[in-house]
């Protein structure tokens, strides 16, 4: 795909999630308001007792946003999505429960649904745009990049250009095989100054997951030289 049609996709995708989500919470709003001012809330406090529910829905998939790309552990994502599915459940459970009978017209199956809705939309338009995001992370990660330098290393301090000897046959013979690819050594020192840059911390084992996510090939026993050349060195695992 073009880039900028990519990049316009995408916009347009953040914009109706956004304003799809601002409007499903504005109608979750009436109807928590409607349940508070049916149970003995009245004024300011009928106001702001519908924030006090959606906004864990809210700021928990606003958190989830953070964490995808911070690329959070798995163990530090349960927290937003407790705290946003926690959310979602009560906005809920207003929401229907703020549905009163009329008069020879008994609450349907399809006023609930139709009061459960509001909330749902939201969750749905924030989860849209949290799958741009997560997908967009993904495809450049996986996908080599441009070989221009991404803008998280454009403040790093330069650094030395690789020196690859020359060998002659009969050093490869008595020495053993070359050492590594130049490309490899680039991609390397750009992965490693990225996460310098980020202030991650970056071990032997996830520096080769990043370099074979670019299509890098290259023997296990190769990586401890790959990591002193970038000045890695022989850290632990993060």
């Amino acid at each position: 795909m073009n880039p900028r049609t990519r990049r316009a996709a995408l916009y347009a995708i953040a914009a109706i999630a956004i304003l799809a989500s601002a409007n499903a919470l504005a109608h979750s709003y009436a109807g928590l308001y409607d349940w508070a001012a049916h149970h003995r809330l009245s004024g300011w406090q009928a106001m702001s007792w519908p924030a006090e529910i959606d906004v864990f829905l809210a700021v928990g998939e606003l958190a989830l946003y953070v964490a995808y790309l911070d690329e959070w552990s798995a163990r530090h994502r349960v927290w937003p999505w407790v705290t946003a599915l926690t959310g979602l459940v009560v906005s809920v459970a207003g929401n229907v429960g703020h549905i009163q009978a009329w008069p020879g017209h008994p609450v349907s199956l399809a006023d609930r649904m139709t009061a459960a809705a509001s909330p749902l939309a939201a969750f749905a338009g924030l989860s849209v745009g949290l799958l741009v995001v997560k997908m967009t992370r993904h495809r450049a990660v996986v996908q080599p990049r441009h070989p221009s330098l991404p803008a998280a290393l454009v403040l790093a301090a330069p650094s030395a250009p690789a020196v690859v000897p020359v060998r002659s046959p009969r050093d490869v013979g008595a020495q053993g095989p070359a050492g590594p690819d130049p490309h490899v050594l680039r991609d390397a020192r750009a992965i490693f100054h990225g996460a310098s840059a980020r202030g991650e911390r970056l071990s032997q084992r996830g520096l080769a997951r990043a370099l074979r996510g670019r299509g890098h090939h290259f023997p296990n026993g190769q990586l401890r030289e790959i990591a002193q050349s970038i000045g890695l060195g022989c850290r632990a695992v993060a």
